[in-house]
């Protein structure tokens, strides 16, 4: 299989903890590529690459979770070496919730299963924007403050990605379960406590979604609290994974 989807694989080692990070809608790996020099020694920070942004740009993006999962997931599984856990943000949350489940029935659990931002798979998105017009789209797309101001002003920028970020608000937005599945990995949530999109009270709702501990924590910020707060976001991760890595 050509393996795509996962940056830094190279990197991953059985001895150290490894930290598979997914995007929000319109994200692309570059979101984490700080995080792999920041988060301590022995944590292997692999951000996922979809198909449709940054160097994988002219590849046809995703609109099935379902899909994309299969090769996410055969990926993925085919990279664990030892301990291993998940982080998404947004849109993110719902992909890494979905992926620890199909992991688990494989066999394997995570360390910690980290949803930022992202509600509940049984909250359906009360305001989608995924069928809009083109141009009532765009309109919309201000709202989620993801979108790089330098496309966002710019028509022919943004006509090159409006494909790719239809593409992800379509997966995310259609994607729904009302079965609570629990996983068997603790749930570690973060939101930032002005955030409209996932409000603190939908974070706390994950604590149905896992038979094991659950904890969240509260930025300063609204859904990217963690470009403002990256410095804060990352100590926390240390502070959490580093009492992981000091048993190995």
């Amino acid at each position: 299989m050509d393996y795509k989807l996962l940056k830094n694989r190279e990197n991953i080692k059985k001895e150290n903890i490894t930290l598979f990070c997914l995007p929000f809608a319109g994200g692309g790996a570059s979101a984490y590529s700080t995080w792999i020099k920041k988060l301590s020694d022995g944590i292997t920070v692999c951000p996922i690459q979809l198909p449709g942004r940054e160097e994988r740009i002219m590849e046809k993006p995703y609109t099935d979770m379902k899909l994309m999962l299969e090769d996410l997931m055969e990926e993925i599984e085919s990279a664990i070496q030892g301990r291993y856990s998940l982080w998404g943000h947004s849109m993110g949350g719902k992909i890494v919730y979905e992926l620890e489940k199909h992991l688990e029935n494989k066999g394997y659990q995570a360390q910690y299963l980290f949803v930022s931002g992202s509600r509940i798979p049984s909250i359906p998105e009360p305001n989608p924007i995924y069928h809009l017009p083109d141009e009532a789209f765009k309109r919309e797309l201000q709202r989620f403050e993801g979108t790089p101001k330098e496309i966002m002003e710019n028509q022919e920028l943004l006509k090159i990605f409006l494909p790719m970020l239809r593409a992800d608000f379509t997966m995310d937005e259609t994607y729904y379960t009302e079965r609570q599945e629990k996983i068997h990995a603790p749930i570690i949530a973060f939101a930032g406590m002005e955030d409209k999109e996932a409000t603190p009270s939908d974070i706390k709702k994950w604590e149905n979604y896992t038979d094991q501990y659950f904890q969240y924590f509260l930025f300063k910020g609204g859904h990217f609290y963690i470009r403002e707060k990256e410095i804060e976001v990352i100590d926390k991760l240390n502070a959490i994974l580093k009492g992981i890595t000091d048993e190995i």
